[in-house]
């Protein structure tokens, strides 16, 4: 499912947008918003209420707007205009310049963590009262991006950072992410080059006592000497979803890491590929509803995103776009086959986003300084 890179966190990287969501099968390109504004796909015009809503583009924006976003009109007669929206840094600068001046392409877009921050930061998102939301008693707090005037951002999309493998040249299928470290994989992995992507989380999961870890310096540091032990089994240290893509495909590497519903759509449409979730888990990333202050559709805004956080609509997530729900699991109602598509049997390991708010350039400088030692 994805175009050229991913708006998650990890784009907080080297470089603005690296694996930002959604890259590699979606097409959303690097436009401005008035290409953004242009793009608008939904039901064109006509009278009644209604809510232009961004999201990354290509099978992404469609699946929503095909499975889920028809949901939410049927039930409140509030029509969707849907937007492809590109990800990374240069679009959170437009849309900060053209809130500052009183117009905004869209009501609601999708934004990462770090984006949340940054956009609050410059007074980008505009605050809603919890109790115009029923639904957000349904979420954890971690995926709840509060302020003291109220809430400024509403997790609503998961996606999975995971291990895959070519299963003709990797066998038996690993359980394991030491897998990556196993000195009988030399030059044999793709694995996500940038500064301060997932591959933290991946090793400090691994090897040490998860996470938190990195919210020293002390355990930044050794974290990546402990990442050193990938550079002979590391044939390719991608930034961008659609070089491991064609990494993948070429059979130029056997296997690394990467997006767990890109890679299961690779699989079905015929590629050697084995979607792996080891048993420490995958790394869990999300994007989140946010409204820049320049919409005035609070009312519309709200129940938009108490929607998208009902059962109903994450169940929807799951099945249609292969996505993490991330409301409390005991409100979904999932098969069997959807579970254990999605590897909710498994706690995924959670990204320390206070890390990158306290050591971001220290995460970048000692990741660069690893793979060019």
């Amino acid at each position: 499912m994805r175009g050229t890179g991913r708006g998650g966190l990890f784009g907080a990287g080297t470089r603005a947008g690296q694996l930002n969501r959604r890259g590699l099968l979606l097409g959303a390109g690097a436009a401005g918003l008035a290409g953004l504004a242009a793009g608008c796909s939904g039901g064109g015009a006509g009278g009644g209420r209604s809510l232009r809503v961004s999201s990354y583009g290509g099978n992404f924006e469609q699946a929503l707007r095909d499975h889920i976003y028809p949901v939410f009109t049927e039930a409140t007669g509030i029509r969707v205009d849907s937007i492809p929206q590109p990800a990374g840094l240069q679009f959170l600068l437009q849309l900060i310049e053209a809130n500052r001046a009183g117009q905004a392409p869209m009501d609601l877009c999708i934004s990462a963590p770090v984006d949340v921050m940054r956009g609050d930061a410059a007074g980008l998102w505009r605050t809603r009262d919890a109790a115009a939301i029923p639904n957000l008693a349904n979420l954890p707090d971690a995926y709840v991006s509060r302020t003291p005037e109220g809430v400024a951002a509403v997790g609503c999309i998961g996606w999975y950072f995971t291990m895959v493998t070519d299963p003709k040249a990797i066998s038996p299928t690993p359980t394991s992410w030491t897998e990556l470290w196993a000195p009988q994989h030399r030059n044999a992995w793709g694995l996500a080059g940038t500064g301060a992507g997932p591959m933290f989380e991946v090793t400090a999961a691994t090897f040490f006592d998860g996470p938190q870890m990195l919210t020293s310096e002390a355990g930044i540091r050794e974290c990546v000497a402990k990442m050193a032990g990938l550079k002979p089994n590391t044939k390719l240290w991608w930034e961008s979803e659609g070089t491991m893509q064609t990494a993948l495909e070429n059979g130029e590497v056997q296997g690394g890491v990467y997006f767990a519903d890109v890679a299961e759509t690779l699989r079905a449409s015929g590629a050697s590929i084995e979607v792996v979730f080891p048993k420490e888990g995958p790394v869990i990333d999300f994007g989140s509803w946010c409204q820049p202050t320049a919409s005035t559709k609070t009312a519309e805004a709200d129940a938009f995103i108490d929607f998208m956080i009902s059962p109903q609509a994450q169940e929807l997530i799951a099945k249609q776009m292969h996505a993490p729900p991330l409301i409390r699991g005991e409100l979904l109602d999932l098969d069997p086959a959807t579970r254990a598509g999605l590897a909710l049997q498994t706690t995924p390991i959670a990204i320390n986003l206070e890390a990158r708010r306290l050591h971001l350039d220290l995460m970048v400088t000692e990741f660069n300084k690893m793979l060019a030692s």
